[in-house]
């Protein structure tokens, strides 16, 4: 091979690469460099940390912000920043079950003093009554929202005895270990003592008539039971009618006040008072 074949093929290379470096640098600047950024959602919204079930008290701790489209928000979705905190709704009660990451919205949740708040907390099967009370009849004003407590009822009540009458104060303990709602429109914990002039209790159906029966017939007074003794549903004890022991004492005080006894030469004997004496 001479020499100017060499040359030849030597050019010849030198332009090929010389075509695919141009080549390359076109087609690199044809495609655009692109920076790949991770999508963000618009917004967070107030979610359940856990499964909240009807008749929760909520805390803070049970909610947290979740990032959330802002396409895919609905009516009555909290949204951070926004005017309303997690710390908004705690005490808050569940209405309907949450199950954990769903939206919170304020359909689902009750506050307190809001409608619906009351049958929200009661306890299923249980009835909510309220009765009137005072400080002499509710324990010196020492009675709070889920303080534990005896309902007694006192009445004035007539019995006869023949031809004559007597009236008697009777005192009779309808319902023990009742559970206290409210007082007034205080519910949940308190800090002080609480005067007010309604509290509301937690009873079953046939204690509620009892209660309610009563409250017609005569004055309610709230026995303040103490912590430990606290456990357990409400009892009933009676039903609004006076008990056979009270009714037994009554009889036998009647028939004390009507005999007298007679002292003649060392011998006693009863003898019975006429009627109207």
């Amino acid at each position: 091979m001479n020499a100017v074949r060499i040359a030849i093929l030597a050019a010849a290379a030198l332009a090929a690469v010389a075509v695919a470096f141009f080549v390359r640098q076109a087609m690199t600047s044809e495609i655009p460099q692109t920076v790949r950024v991770e999508a963000r959602p618009d917004l967070r919204i107030l979610a359940a940390r856990q499964d909240l079930v009807i008749g929760q008290q909520v805390s803070a701790n049970d909610l947290y912000w979740q990032a959330w489209p802002e396409e895919a928000t609905g009516p009555g979705y909290i949204i951070e920043n926004r005017g309303q905190s997690a710390a908004d709704f705690a005490g808050a009660i569940v209405r309907s079950a949450i199950s954990q990451g769903e939206p919170i919205t304020g359909r689902r949740l009750v506050q307190a003093g809001d409608a619906g708040f009351m049958s929200a907390i009661l306890t299923p099967g249980m009835r909510a009554v309220a009765v009137p009370i005072s400080p002499e009849t509710a324990a010196g004003g020492f009675i709070l929202p889920n303080s534990r407590v005896d309902v007694i009822v006192s009445y004035e009540q007539e019995s006869e005895n023949g031809r004559s009458t007597r009236r008697n104060f009777v005192a009779q303990t309808l319902v023990e270990n009742a559970r206290v709602l409210a007082i007034d429109g205080t519910f949940g914990e308190a800090e002080e003592n609480v005067l007010g002039d309604t509290a509301t209790l937690e009873l079953t159906p046939d204690q509620a008539r009892a209660v309610t029966l009563a409250v017609a017939r005569g004055e309610i007074a709230l026995v303040l039971r103490s912590l430990s003794d606290g456990n357990g549903g409400p009892q009933l004890v009676a039903s609004g009618n006076a008990p056979e022991a009270a009714m037994s004492q009554l009889n036998a005080d009647d028939n004390v006040s009507r005999s007298v006894t007679i002292v003649r030469y060392g011998h006693a004997r009863q003898v019975a008072l006429a009627d109207g004496n």
